[in-house]
């Protein structure tokens, strides 16, 4: 029985001498199109006039025509599977004798090894000169020759195969004596059933939910993350997601699983996968081959895969380094020679060799098109030798075309490697079904069919259901599921199976399902009888291909070192492919070296200098480490692709984080290098050789360790906002507990609080290093201004000097007795400290490795829909259910809650606005600046929309119909615009765009409000102002109903499916009552039903009278049926048909049928339309069709010039509308609080935000108050006076950068959708984004202020603390609005990173704190120190808190000296003093030892920072307008940049930057270059 199986049929396919085309139904051409005698003498035959006009044939068409490309017509090749076939062998030839070669060359020495790299490029280069000349002739076969081949050709060809060493070494994956792969494992599955966890509807979670759970529920899962004991163990509900399904997919065989979304297949295939972790229970058998799937799981875990939906790579990785790095994962070393020859041969067998050296991509970083990323996501498994994959939708978002190149791809896979497939996919054309050998048929997780592809149709026609003409196969298999779209046959309405229990019990009793299990039991059967030989062939196949290094049991192909390995070449692809951060932080390190070296230049060699050295060294520590913050980003946005490589076995996730270490090395000494030799001989350190080295050692080692840090808290962080507050925090409190603001004696014998934290910052050790090493052997001499006393009567042997580590006597200071009394401080510690770095970072990776090895935090599918907190009582419990097949995460094709399900007839008209204006362009032109000149993308086309029709804009990728789309709705923002646009006959009217809607591709939206609110917000503001709000409201209802959300009109739009998103898109638009309605790919991403009921949905509009424009990609012919007319493009904007559709496309096949082109029957007239305008044709005459120029010259054209100018002629003489118009539908004031309320609540329910300024307001108040806790009255204490007050400039990095990309996120949505809508304007934006931020505001500052003033002791009279309080405010209220008006500012993020720096370091450096006022350099002095906003902010707490202090040094704080003879302090220097104004003597009667303290009150210490009492007013009033100017910048640059468009000269100066980058690359490839070429 085993034997007239499928699966063993088409594993013995290539021994037959039949050719096998039709076994994958690939549907040949013409008999009569090539004969026997024609391919041996390898000529090319004349198509027939029959064929070249029905499909026009490659010959007939220009390179950037030909079939089977993906993505851009203009490069690659067609994919056939001959070609692929020949390829693949080709390669194992190649590698056949690449491996007996190596072979051959172990036995002998090693010193001859170096003479196989000659033979090796010379056969791979025969190779590919081989691969090119086969490839006409297999352009040139018959289709069916192409598919199969002639077995005799195959049998002669593998004659020429010397298999033995390639076999014995499993060198790209291991074959069988007989050819086969000795991996083939079929995949059984038996009563396998799953369960979901059936959480129950789940509710935004806001503000105080966020504030609550820290200490609740948040702690709770974190710790019970950790401690997985102190889980409570509850019986969650469980709803059941597969139900009982058996089954068998053969090696070398494709299973197509279809159903609606919703109905398992992702469950299905994950859980064939063996993807298990994300449901609550999966019972049942799965085996492959033989092996269990604990087994598997454990051992084979890179063999099965899952791939979802979306192509997840590196996007700054090519496509070459892609494969590279796959392979190096799945190629032990000795074979690693071959890797290269392998990847070109997948490139040419996937037709994408043209994209070797370009980037991957991704939605924001330009690449490869979508098609291709595809093609390089299946090489990618390829690339893993794996037996079993899994595809989920993988299609989603291409056109038919590309979807049929996809799937050929996997057809070539399959076969080639004799894999196992299964893959779910929506939208399915003909073509793609026919691919397939099995399909399984799903819907509520219960089985309906299974079984050979080709007989689904007929088993559920006899089951009583219709298949309407031209409808796929597919979508018919899957309208069955759907009651609202199967069609029963007459007579089989009661006999018809209804509900899903039903489908399921019909085929459990059905010879369909007795095939199946015979064919399970078959299976089975073979594995017994031939004694599990495929498990054996497969394990040893698995474990020949592993490195002698790894253990056998091991998942993994190669050892861990070498995963490192190969994981830091690809950080440093990574780095090289990211070139512009990559020169954007060497710009900022460059440009801020030179910043603050020249802040601290050339400081003085005296005493002066020492308290600023300790501020450069400081700075210096710390300045690469706070850069290095952006490897945050990198550490959580690779998350997804490091677990799906995980899954694929290539490596471990700890490899990664050891990986990023190796390649920091390099990558941060070039940093250091730079930024070290700036700063330390700009700012004049001891020029000595070894200080210098160990300056830049210290800096180095800190730096990587800083890195450490951050990569620690990545790997235990959920999310990059949690990964950055941590981060945040933590250098904040590194940078406090340095030792620097407060010295150690200090801090760690008085600040009882935080003290202890000294001991665990690994800063600290790294300033004490290289401190002690700048002043170790330094004697200062007393600057003047520090002898104590002067005057005319101060003798040198009697004066002292004002510093700390003074003796009595001595005009200097040894570096070593400064350190040892100021910080306690010994170069002594030197090797200790460095050790203690090192130590701390190896603590931190490890910590990372554990970390990334036991988390992954990569979610699994979408979750329940989410639902605002007030409408709790309106939902009904249960009723929404989390599933893994469920609406969730936005672009989750897969949601069906609130799906179009009731059907109202067409006959049902929506009591909807509509108007009666109809609307005409004519020779519409548009043009845009192109190297140096114009390039038009539209040519002179005409048409017209009328009230009640839709018309379907159709053509080519590149053909316009978006620009088109844009152009007629009036959004091009650049470019020329020509020809003639009217409404009624009469010009646009300035509210054209506002009563006009247009539904974005993108499903733009703020994602925390719910259905309804985005609806009402824009009836509100989008209605004529004269219409009441109760009657807006009201049609708000009618909208809702008619776009039947009704039961999830109070869900968030975040939470929402594609489907649901996009009839939202629609209702939003609707609300505006717009005359006129254009939709840029509604149903783009969307299955086959979804897209339907968006499509249905559309004709009700159409019927209630609205006119409809919709751009539609390669719809089925269900689809195209709904319209009315077709405007069809050709690339370059030219129409080349606009008409009625007719029925079934009639009306369209009669314009070409007169031109000789015919459609055939059971063609989709859509398709057919857009082969025939890309493939041209020709007439039985032999003459090529140009049908731009038919359409010119036809009476189509003719008549619809006509009838837009009778349109026009009496639509004209119609009234004007006596209405007044106005841009904006409603007034100001209401936009402002319509958008203020909005922007509100989107801040309560994504509490991320608000919940990140107060984690910081609480963590920086906490510890700046306590750690400065009751602060005393000495000198020291003054100091601490000040820097408790400048603590506050470590809040800004931390919430600016929390501000700007929230700002950036509501801006784009009003740049790109709101605004061109004309729902509220730049004045009502601007005042909404800065309302509100003035309460968090507030309550920040409040908070900070609370847990900051009160415990440091400071003054606590009334009017002084309140002056503090409202200065905290001012300041709080400051950074917000600095963040805004920088975003408002920058044209994107990129230059928001370059400026950001600036803005930090310059606001915490040039305020007379860390340099002080008189040792500012000149060229700061006057105009920086004036312009910084911190300079009065600092200066006017300084003012209200200093001058009521009175000072009492401690005894090691003053400067003693001895009087001379005879002679008491007072008596000796008591002039002095009262001539310098400020200080005291301690001990004015003594005779010796006298002490001199500098300051007497802290009036006097102020003072000496630039500050004095009166400033405290002047200076509020002055923060005051810095805030005030801040505001007003956010509106000006708004104004300015985003709606008037002003540069202000940026573009050049970006430019500029970018042409001197260019030259210095070229410089430098030119010397490299020289240099290279004089070595050879």
């Amino acid at each position: 029985m085993f034997g007239q199986q499928p699966g063993e049929f088409y594993r013995l396919r290539a021994q037959s001498s039949a050719p096998d085309a039709d076994l994958h139904n690939v549907a040949p051409l013409s008999p009569d199109a090539h004969n026997d005698e024609q391919q041996d003498s390898g000529e090319v035959p004349i198509p027939t006039a029959a064929t070249t006009t029905a499909v026009p044939s490659p010959e007939d068409s220009s390179a950037s025509e030909l079939d089977g490309t993906w993505g851009e017509r203009d490069v690659g090749g067609p994919v056939t599977h001959r070609m692929a076939m020949d390829d693949y062998e080709s390669m194992r030839r190649v590698l056949t004798n690449l491996s007996q070669t190596q072979s051959r060359a172990s036995e002998k020495s090693t010193t001859r090894m170096g003479r196989l790299r000659s033979p090796t490029s010379r056969r791979k280069r025969s190779y590919i000169s081989e691969s090119r000349q086969r490839r006409p002739s297999a352009e040139s076969t018959r289709a069916d020759d192409l598919e199969a081949g002639d077995a005799e050709d195959m049998a002669e060809l593998e004659k020429d195969f010397e298999l033995s060493g390639f076999i014995k070494e499993g060198y790209f994956e291991k074959r069988t004596e007989e050819g086969h792969s000795a991996k083939k494992v079929g995949v059984v599955w038996k009563n396998l059933s799953v369960k979901g966890t059936g959480s129950m509807t789940s509710f935004a979670k806001t503000l105080p939910d966020a504030i609550l759970g820290t200490f609740g529920p948040d702690l709770y899962r974190v710790v019970s993350g950790f401690v997985p004991a102190l889980r409570f163990r509850k019986s969650g509900e469980t709803r059941t997601l597969i139900n009982d399904f058996t089954g068998v997919v053969r090696n070398g065989e494709m299973m197509l699983v279809l159903g609606r979304p919703g109905s398992g297949c992702t469950t299905f295939l994950k859980a064939l996968a063996n993807k298990r972790s994300e449901y609550a229970s999966v019972t049942g058998d799965v085996t492959y081959g033989g092996i269990s799937a604990s087994e598997q799981n454990k051992h084979y875990r890179g063999e099965v895969n899952y791939n979802p939906e979306d192509d997840q790579h590196f996007p700054s990785l090519n496509v070459w380094q892609t494969l590279k790095f796959s392979l190096m994962n799945k190629t032990r070393k000795r074979h690693q020679s071959g890797i290269n020859i392998i990847i070109d041969a997948l490139l040419k067998m996937f037709g994408i060799s043209h994209t070797k050296k370009t980037l991957v991509g991704n939605e924001m970083v330009h690449g490869i098109s979508g098609g291709e990323r595809k093609r390089v996501s299946i090489a990618e498994t390829l690339a893993t030798k794996s037996t079993v994959v899994c595809w989920d939708n993988s299609t989603r978002g291409l056109d038919a075309s590309t979807a049929l190149d996809y799937a050929n791809s996997l057809r070539i896979m399959t076969d080639a490697s004799d894999r196992t497939t299964l893959v779910t996919l929506y939208q399915a054309g003909e073509g793609i079904y026919e691919l397939m050998d099995k399909v399984l048929v799903i819907c509520e997780g219960r089985m309906m069919y299974q079984g050979p592809a080709d007989e689904a149709k007929q088993y559920f026609i006899d089951l009583g259901f219709h298949c309407p003409d031209r409808q796929t196969t597919a979508d018919f298999l899957t309208s069955v599921t759907d009651p609202t779209q199967r069609v029963l046959r007459p007579g089989h309405e009661l006999s018809a199976p209804r509900t899903a229990a039903d489908f399921e019990r019909v085929f459990r009793s059905s010879d369909a399902y007795k095939k199946v299990l015979a064919d399970v039991a078959d299976y089975e059967g073979h594995l017994l009888k031939t004694d599990g030989e495929d498990a054996q062939e497969f394990k040893q196949s698995v474990q020949e291909q592993k490195s002698k290094t790894v253990s056998k049991k091991s998942n993994f192909t190669v050892s861990f070192w070498r995963q490192i390995l190969s994981c830091t070449a690809r950080e440093f692809w990574l780095v090289w492919g990211d070139k512009p951060t990559l020169y954007t932080k060497l710009f900022i390190i460059v440009s801020t070296g030179l910043i603050v070296g020249s802040l601290f230049y050339n400081q003085p060699n005296t005493t002066e200098g020492t308290f600023t050295r300790g501020g450069t060294i400081f700075f210096s520590i710390i300045f690469l480490g706070w850069l290095q913050l952006t490897e945050l980003m990198k550490a959580v946005s690779g998350r997804v692709v490091i677990a799906r490589h995980k899954d694929y076995a290539f490596y471990r996730p700890s490899a990664v984080s050891l990986a990023r270490v190796l390649a920091d090395f390099p990558l941060i000494v070039v940093q250091v290098l730079i930024f070290g030799i700036i700063m330390y001989f700009m700012t004049n350190l001891d020029v000595d050789v070894s200080k210098f080295f160990i300056f830049e050692l210290f800096v180095y080692s800190t730096t990587i360790c800083i890195t450490a840090l951050y990569r620690m808290f990545a790997a235990l962080s959920p999310t990059i906002d949690d990964a950055v507050r941590f981060s945040g925090t933590a250098l904040n409190l590194l940078i406090i507990y340095t030792g620097y603001v407060i010295a150690k004696p200090e801090l760690v014998g008085q600040k009882i609080w935080f003290g202890w934290l000294y001991y665990v910052n690994p800063i600290a050790y790294s300033f004490e290093g290289v401190l002690t090493s700048e002043f170790a052997g330094r004697v200062m001499e007393c600057a003047p201004s520090q002898l104590i006393p002067q005057g005319p009567g101060a003798q040198p042997q009697y004066q002292g000097c004002a510093q700390s580590g003074a003796q009595i006597g001595s005009p200097s200071v040894t570096g070593e007795r400064y350190l040892q009394t100021t910080y306690n401080y010994s170069r002594s510690n030197l090797w200790r400290n460095f050790g203690v770095i090192i130590a701390f970072t190896v603590l931190y990776v490890l910590v990372t490795v554990v970390g990334a090895e036991l988390f992954q935090f990569v979610g699994g599918g979408g979750g329940a829909i989410i639902f605002k907190k007030s409408a709790k009582k309106d939902v009904a419990t249960g009723s929404m259910v989390a599933d893994i097949e469920k609406g969730g995460v936005s672009g989750d094709s897969s949601a069906t809650s609130g799906q179009l399900t009731t059907e109202k007839g067409d006959d049902s008209v929506p009591q909807t606005a509509a108007s009666k204006e109809i609307f005409t362009w004519t020779d519409v032109e548009y043009s845009v600046p192109y190297e140096g000149s114009q390039r038009k993308l539209l040519n002179s086309v005409n048409g017209y929309a009328k009230p009640g029709v839709m018309i379907a804009l159709m053509g080519a990728s590149g053909a316009g119909k978006t620009t088109l789309l844009n152009t007629l709705s009036q959004r091009q923002t650049m470019g020329t615009v020509s020809g003639e646009m009217l409404s009624d006959g009469k010009p646009l009217a300035t509210d054209f765009q506002r009563t006009t809607g247009f539904v974005e591709q993108q499903d733009l939206h703020d994602g925390t409000s719910t259905i309804r609110e985005a609806i009402e917000f824009s009836a509100t503001l989008r209605q004529e102002r004269h219409i009441p709000h109760q009657e807006k409201m009201a049609y708000v209802d009618e909208i809702i109903d008619l776009l039947e959300l009704g039961e999830i009109q109070d869900a968030l739009i975040s939470s929402l499916g594609v489907e649901q998103r996009k009839r939202v898109t629609i209702g939003v638009e609707l609300a505006a009552k717009p005359s006129l309605l254009f939709l840029d790919e509604p149903t783009s991403g969307l299955d086959s039903q979804s897209a339907y009921s968006v499509v249905r949905f559309l004709r009700k509009l159409a019927h209630a009278g609205h006119g409809l424009i919709v751009t539609i990609h390669q719809p089925s012919s269900l689809l195209v049926q709904q319209f009315d007319m077709i405007l069809a493009l050709n690339p370059g904007g030219n129409t080349f048909y606009f008409g009625p559709v007719g029925d079934n496309g009639a009306a369209v096949n009669s314009y070409f049928s007169k031109r000789g082109v015919v459609c055939p029957p059971q063609k989709n007239i859509a398709e057919f339309i857009l082969e025939t305008a890309i493939k041209g044709g020709k007439r039985k005459d032999g003459k090529r069709l140009d049908w731009n120029k038919e359409w010119r010259n036809s009476q189509e054209n003719a008549d619809l010039l006509i009838e837009i100018n009778n349109i026009k002629s009496s639509r004209s003489r119609l009234p004007a509308k006596e209405t007044t118009q106005h841009e904006y539908a409603s007034p100001v004031w209401l936009q402002t609080t319509t958008l203020t309320r909005r922007m509100f609540i989107q801040h309560w329910r994504d509490p991320s935000y608000y919940y990140g300024k107060l984690f910081v307001a609480v963590i920086i108040g906490v510890f700046n108050g306590f750690t400065f806790y009751k602060l005393g009255h000495t000198v020291a204490d003054l100091q601490d006076r000040m820097f408790t007050s400048f603590l506050i400039i470590l809040i800004p990095p931390t919430v600016v950068n929390a501000v700007v990309p929230k700002f950036y996120m509501n801006l784009s949505l009003w740049t790109f959708r709101e605004q061109p809508s004309r729902i509220y304007n730049w004045f009502a934006f601007c005042t909404a984004s800065v309302v509100t931020e003035i309460p968090i505001s507030i309550l920040s500052a409040t908070i900070y202020w609370l847990l900051w003033y009160w415990p440091t002791g400071l003054p606590t009279d009334s009017a002084t603390a309140g002056y503090v309080f409202f200065m905290t405010m001012l300041f709080f209220l400051f950074q917000a609005s600095w963040g805004q008006w920088i975003c408002a500012f920058a044209p994107s993020f990129t230059v928001i990173s370059n400026v950001l720096p600036f803005f930090f370091v310059m606001f915490s450096l040039f305020n007379g704190v860390v340099r002080p006022y008189a040792q500012l350099d000149v060229f700061w002095k006057y105009w920086m120190y004036y312009l910084n906003p911190s300079t009065y902010w600092i200066g006017g707490v300084m003012a209200a808190t200093f001058p009521t202090v009175a000072v009492d040094c401690a005894e090691q704080e003053a400067a003693y000296f001895n009087p001379p003879p005879g002679q008491t302090c007072v008596q000796y220097a008591g002039q002095f003093v009262a001539e310098v104004g400020r200080g005291y003597l301690t001990n004015p009667e003594a005779t010796s030892n006298c002490g001199y303290c500098q300051y007497r009150t802290g009036e006097e210490y102020i003072a000496s920072l630039n500050v004095e009492p009166g400033d405290k007013w002047k200076y509020l009033g002055i923060f005051v307008a810095f805030c005030i100017s801040n505001w007003a910048l956010v509106y000006f640059f708004i104004w300015t940049v985003r709606v008037k468009g002003w540069g202000f000269g940026m573009g050049y100066v970006f430019g500029g930057l970018g042409r001197g980058v260019e030259v210095v690359k070229r410089a430098v490839k030119g010397l490299f270059g020289r240099k290279r070429g004089d070595e050879k």
